[in-house]
């Protein structure tokens, strides 16, 4: 079940600015760990700095928290995995907020055209919330019944701990 969708687009030009004004500091700001060790790789690195930039936004505004309640901009990321392909990663607190949210796994597109940056973010509910876990007790029931109907047999009843 999806949480939330968030969507970025960004100037690339305006992170460029940032960047050729504040150089490392931003860069120390703005990015994670995981991140920056990517940021080093990159030939393209205000190319980078944007994607992550609106990235970023859009799993915030997915996480319908925005930077604030308790989620900073280094909370939230994404790096790359073997494949090239765009993974949602969070802090510890980011990490905290998700749990308490019941945010399961994260999803982020990027792309970029005529200078704009786009980013999509989907953010699926945690498979343990109190929703999955009705649909797989009554999935349960109805396979009992089933099976029950076929074989010809009174289903068994779950005890129930004390």
């Amino acid at each position: 079940m999806i949480f939330g969708i968030g969507v970025d687009v960004l100037e690339a030009a305006r992170v460029k600015r940032l960047f050729d004004k504040y150089g490392d500091h931003f860069v120390q700001r703005l990015l994670m760990p995981g991140e920056r060790a990517q940021l080093e790789k990159t030939r393209r690195k205000e190319r980078f700095l944007a994607m992550r930039f609106a990235a970023k936004e859009a799993i915030v505004k997915a996480m319908g928290t925005g930077f604030a309640h308790g989620v900073w901009i280094r909370d939230v990321g994404v790096v790359q995995n073997d494949w090239g392909r765009p993974e949602v990663v969070y802090s510890a607190r980011g990490e905290k907020v998700r749990r308490k949210l019941g945010i399961g796994n994260g999803y982020v597109t990027l792309t970029d055209e005529a200078g704009l940056i786009v980013a999509v973010a989907v953010l699926e509910t945690a498979s343990r919330s109190r929703i999955a876990r009705g649909i797989v007790k009554v999935r349960a029931k109805v396979r009992a019944k089933v099976r029950a109907k076929v074989t010809g047999k009174p289903r068994k009843r779950a005890r129930t701990a004390r």
